[in-house]
């Protein structure tokens, strides 16, 4: 039951991270949704909230159906003159009203009304951006409103719309309204969006990044507060890519924005800046901690300079955008980032002292929970491969310590382990020995964790975990492939191994001297070092499982969950070849099928292979 209830978590919890809603061309809803923000169509309140469930009144859509035109730069709200009686030159919008109209777009009433509190049904929607398409009266055959919603959904304007002849308009149906229209061709065979400037892609659809990239201010440093830089009113705040609020934009975020959006960025690195290229007198790149980063500005690239202040030799810390860029750079001493992680290999490195004079040092390559491989001088002897350290700087050298174990417990469901909530961007690392994979939150839904499983936990001071290191818990830091044949030979006078196994399809040998495996033919998990195969484990299995989905298998009321990277196999006149899941599952009744797991779901472990045999 245990397992069950493991496999309905992950799958609630995979549903739930899945867009709220999927055009037919399944783009997300929270694509349509910046879409239609970057392009000023609609946006949200003071807060950005979109208030997507409420209905549209006519004054608010003749106002986006401004914003939709090449009008859209031209008309301000107020007006000089009062278009309708009950629209006065004073109300918010009149000036979108009065262009509306006077494009054909939207009409008034007989009575000399505009009604501009009455919401908008369907019919009025579509009719208005048909409109902008080029269609006119002539266009439709047949009577109103029968003619123009069979045109409606004929050019796919209807996508995600729920609402239906004669009712209300809610904001969200407006918002894949307009998508579409976007999208749509016009009268004369152009896509809309490129009508007003946009960018298409190569499907000739609209361009979104392109989109956000043309209307993105940045990157700008927050140096003190955001609003220093730009007002967070009516605007969506994103921070490390999650919805966030602008409360939680800190000092030395990078941020990015428009008009209707705030990017924010938490992302640094410190350590050594060992080199400048082309060179330091102009550099457009730099490597800093045995990584080399491009620079972004022009802020970074002098302050990188021979003019800048910073020097080859000092420690530093590189505040990098979107696209892992370079946005800024200061010294260590004024703004660091400490660092955690295991050390996964030692060697030397050249650095270079005050006045400029190179010098050799041994050095620690630390993978870190952010899954990256930094490179940092370290003098102690004592700091071996495997050594879970904490790095942290000072304005000259690189303090190097032993990472003090820290732990955390319980079941992990959604954003929290036990009891403690887990920050959005988590950093999260799988060690073994002195081998290391970043894994993300969902990969643990559903799982167990004791003490012995997590070697370090960080929290910020809202105590939610920032950063965790889990002590070979996944088994995701191992090959899974089918040994294909196993020979294990042992005499008196020596001991070898001659073995076949495949691993993603592919096939490999390996032939041990002084030493066997024991391995027998089957699927297992290989433990592979420097490129040779160093131990099998044999896989348990599941045979003929109850039913088989996207995410699992289900046996006697148990369930288990398909690895990521799980291989599905074909086995038929004694050869192997790959098999997609999705070919298997529209073919169960063809095939005896046998699933192979490391352990249970709530340990850590997932299906790794599944073999098909033709019945």
């Amino acid at each position: 039951m245990k397992k069950m209830l493991s496999l309905l978590l992950a799958a609630v919890l995979l549903a739930g991270s899945l867009p709220a809603a999927l055009a037919a061309d399944s783009v997300s809803e929270s694509v349509v949704e910046q879409v239609i923000r970057s392009t000023g169509i609609m946006v949200g309140d003071t807060s950005g909230n979109m208030h997507l469930d409420q209905s549209v009144t006519r004054a608010e859509y003749a106002k986006m159906l401004v914003a939709a035109s090449s009008y859209k730069d031209k008309v301000a709200g107020t007006s000089n003159v009062s278009p309708f009686k009950d629209v006065p030159y004073t109300h918010w919008a009149a000036g979108y009203v009065k262009t509306a109209v006077q494009q054909g777009w939207l009409t008034g009433y007989l009575d000399g009304s505009y009604k501009p509190d009455q919401t908008v049904t369907l019919e009025e929607a579509a009719t208005g951006c048909l409109k902008l398409l080029g269609y006119t009266t002539e266009d439709f055959s047949g009577s109103y409103p029968y003619a123009q919603l069979a045109l409606y959904q004929s050019l796919g304007l209807d996508t995600g719309v729920t609402a239906s002849q004669g009712t209300t308009m809610t904001r969200r149906n407006m918002m894949y309204l307009f998508y579409n229209l976007l999208n749509a061709d016009t009268k004369d065979g152009q896509v809309y969006a490129q009508t007003l400037g946009y960018t298409l892609n190569s499907d000739g659809e609209i361009d979104y990044l392109s989109m956000v990239s043309d209307t993105m201010e940045g990157p700008f440093v927050v140096e003190g507060s955001l609003t220093d830089i730009v007002s967070d009113a009516n605007k969506t705040v994103y921070r490390n890519g999650y919805a966030s609020t602008a409360d939680a934009v800190q000092q030395y975020d990078v941020i990015y924005y428009n008009d209707s959006t705030i990017w924010a960025y938490a992302n640094a690195v410190s350590g050594t800046y060992q080199s400048a290229s082309p060179s330091t007198s102009s550099p457009t790149s730099v490597t800093v901690a045995g990584i080399t980063y491009e620079i972004e500005t022009s802020e970074a690239a002098y302050a990188l300079s021979a003019l800048g202040g910073l020097n080859i030799g000092d420690v530093v810390t590189l505040l990098l955008g979107r696209d892992g860029k370079v946005a800024y750079a200061l010294p260590a001493e004024d703004y660091a980032v400490s660092v955690a992680g295991v050390v996964t290999a030692t060697g030397t490195g050249t650095y270079y002292n005050a006045v400029g004079n190179a010098y050799t040092a041994r050095t620690i390559t630390v993978t870190a929970t952010d899954g990256v491989s930094y490179v940092y001088p370290c003098s102690k002897t004592s700091i071996e491969e495997g050594a879970f350290v904490s790095i942290g700087f000072g304005s000259s050298e690189t303090d190097v310590s032993i990472l003090r174990s820290t732990s955390v417990t319980g079941t992990v469901s959604g954003h929290t382990i036990g009891s403690k909530t887990m920050a959005n961007d988590v950093r999260i690392l799988d060690v073994n020995d002195t081998t290391a994979v970043r894994v993300y939150y969902s990969r643990l839904s559903g799982a167990v964790l004791e003490k012995s499983d997590v070697r370090y936990c960080a929290v910020n001071d809202a105590g939610e975990i920032t950063d965790l290191i889990l002590n070979d818990f996944t088994g995701d830091l191992y090959e899974y492939g089918i040994i294909t044949s196993a020979k294990n030979e042992s005499t008196e006078t020596s001991i070898s191994g001659e073995y076949t196994y495949l691993v993603g399809g592919e096939k490999q040998t390996l032939s041990t001297s002084g030493k066997s495996l024991g391995a027998s033919v089957g699927p297992a998990r290989l433990t592979i070092e420097n490129g040779q195969l160093q131990s099998v484990r044999a896989l348990e299995q599941i045979k003929n499982p109850d039913s088989i989905t996207q995410l699992g298998v289900t046996e006697d009321g148990e369930s288990w969950l398909f690895w990521d990277d799980c291989a599905v196999y074909l086995y038929e006149n004694s050869d192997y070849s790959l098999l997609s899941l999705t070919e298997l599952r529209n073919n169960l009744n063809a095939y005896d099928i046998t699933c192979y797991y490391d352990k249970d779901t709530d340990d850590g472990g997932r299906i790794r292979i599944v073999v098909a045999r033709p019945i």
